[in-house]
């Protein structure tokens, strides 16, 4: 039989492969930063240059009520709750939510169809009221029960919103509300 020469460790392999390794990301940071600088031979514009228009600003936001978090549903048990949803001083929509509920675990509502449409007509924004009367055999009374505001401002984002009653147990919720724009 014919000897085989004693074979060697593979670390003799290791400078050339970080050598290989350190050219490929020099390389590659070369082409990022070529991606990012602007080129310096650009022609001269024309007389006649296209005028660009800004892309309009979108006036119709699609406003939906995404969760109520229910921090104090203002009676033992669960409660009937109807809402108005309010911009700059306009009524946007209404809804009624029956069994809010501040149990652990239960006390998170996904309303159905609590949603309206807004105009900004070019205002940077809107200023949303949410007012909520709890149920009664009577119906609404005068006054709400419980209120809050927020803002939304003109690229759509609305924080969340609380809205409360003036007495402790007597109501308090956390409004998640998204804006999308409307079809026209």
């Amino acid at each position: 039989m014919s000897e085989q020469p004693p074979k060697k460790p593979n670390l003799h392999a290791v400078p050339a492969i970080l050598t290989g390794l350190a050219a490929l990301i020099a390389s590659l940071k070369h082409d990022e930063r070529e991606a990012r600088v602007p080129q310096q031979h650009v022609a001269a514009p024309s007389k006649a240059v296209a005028k660009v228009e800004a892309r309009p600003a979108i006036d119709r936001w699609r406003i939906v009520v995404d969760r109520i978090s229910v921090e104090h549903d203002g009676s033992p048990g669960d409660t009937d709750w109807r809402f108005t949803v309010e911009a700059d001083d306009d009524a946007l929509f209404a809804f009624q939510q029956d069994g809010l509920d501040d149990t652990g675990g239960r006390n998170v509502a996904v309303p159905k169809d609590a949603g309206g449409v807004l105009r900004l007509d070019g205002r940077d924004g809107a200023r949303i009221v949410i007012k909520g009367w709890r149920g009664r055999l009577l119906g609404l009374g005068g006054s709400p029960d419980a209120t809050g505001e927020g803002r939304m401002s003109k690229n759509g984002a609305i924080g969340p919103i609380r809205v409360s009653a003036p007495e402790a147990d007597g109501g308090a919720f956390v409004f998640h509300l998204s804006a999308d724009p409307a079809d026209k």
